[in-house]
């Protein structure tokens, strides 16, 4: 549209020295030309720009910040922080040589923003808000969301190829999601195959007392009707997994040491069973290895666990 305006412009400069100044005439023609609304910090944005703050920039929906979130450069906390808010001024993930202004919370409630979740760090008592996507609406002009990560990215860079959230992985990149828990860590973990996780929010129902209200494990908020799991936090938004859902073993990967683990124990001794269950490794103090697999026992005291490890 825009270039079809500027090639209408020229001609009528050509075409009568009466015409009026370009500028009037985009505004006669319906042509936007007021620069993009001042933001806050963490508010919405599109350029630089619109970003309060020496240094201030705007981290688009193509970095991860659905509508844009704007930021600054810090040295320390002080110019993150409005008074009331203690915010944090931490390393760039995109610039290991400098920090920049993060916004803290302890739930996604005090990010403020619709498609903004609270992510726990373990260095601090607080989290940080980062951007989540449901769909390309979420993440704004020039880009897409990547459903199985929860992130927006540039446009035409979703992954097309690759395991879905329960398959099997040798590295994050194998996965849709870029995520994969890798069978070995130093040590075995159990995950045999590896196994592709997929991003969620924590709807309401999940708490410390029967883990979650439902009969069933809920699945609205995970591709494929898989399972939103909590990732360090029972809180409603926060940023949960996605797992594979299951209704009996064979809906798993049996063969590798996986089982439809539908049970759980509540923190009153008592037990609670879904109608729907999550896949999981065998605890094989309790369940038989698959062929090929060995019993092993890893950890001490109420750490131990025992894990199917190839033979």
């Amino acid at each position: 549209m825009r270039r079809w305006a500027a090639a209408l412009l020229l001609v009528v400069a050509c075409g009568d020295d009466s015409a009026p100044p370009a500028e009037d005439a985009a505004v006669d023609m319906g042509v936007d030309t007021a620069p993009p609304p001042m933001s806050v910090l963490f508010g919405p944005c599109v350029q630089d720009s619109q970003c309060p703050g020496a240094g201030a920039f705007c981290r688009t929906g193509a970095d991860g910040f659905p509508q844009g979130q704007c930021t600054l450069p810090c040295e320390d906390r002080g110019p993150c922080d409005d008074g009331v808010v203690f915010n944090h001024c931490l390393p760039d993930p995109d610039n290991p040589d400098r920090n920049i202004c993060q916004q803290s919370c302890l739930n996604a409630q005090d990010c403020g923003r619709e498609n903004y979740i609270c992510v726990g760090r373990t260095d601090m008592r607080d989290g940080i808000c980062i951007g989540f996507c449901d769909d390309d609406a979420d993440c704004g002009e020039g880009a897409e969301c990547n459903v199985h990560a929860g992130t927006c990215v540039a446009a035409g860079t979703v992954p097309t190829e690759g395991a879905r959230t329960g398959e099997g992985c040798m590295r994050d990149d194998d996965c849709l999601s870029g995520a994969c828990i890798l069978e070995e860590r130093d040590l075995p973990t159990g995950w045999n195959g590896g196994y592709c996780l997929g991003a969620c929010r924590i709807p309401a129902g999940y708490n410390t007392n029967t883990f979650y209200s439902g009969d069933a494990y809920p699945t609205e908020q995970c591709p494929d009707n898989n399972v939103c799991y909590p990732a360090d936090s029972y809180a409603r938004g926060n940023e949960g997994l996605c797992l594979t859902a299951c209704e009996t073993d064979d809906d798993c990967r049996a063969s590798e040491g996986y089982f439809c683990d539908r049970m759980v124990s509540l923190t009153s001794g008592d037990t609670k069973t879904f109608t729907n269950g999550i896949c999981f490794p065998i605890d094989c103090s309790m369940r038989d290895c698959p062929t090929g697999y060995a019993c092993e026992g890893y950890g001490s005291g109420t750490q131990r666990r025992f894990l199917c490890v190839r033979e």
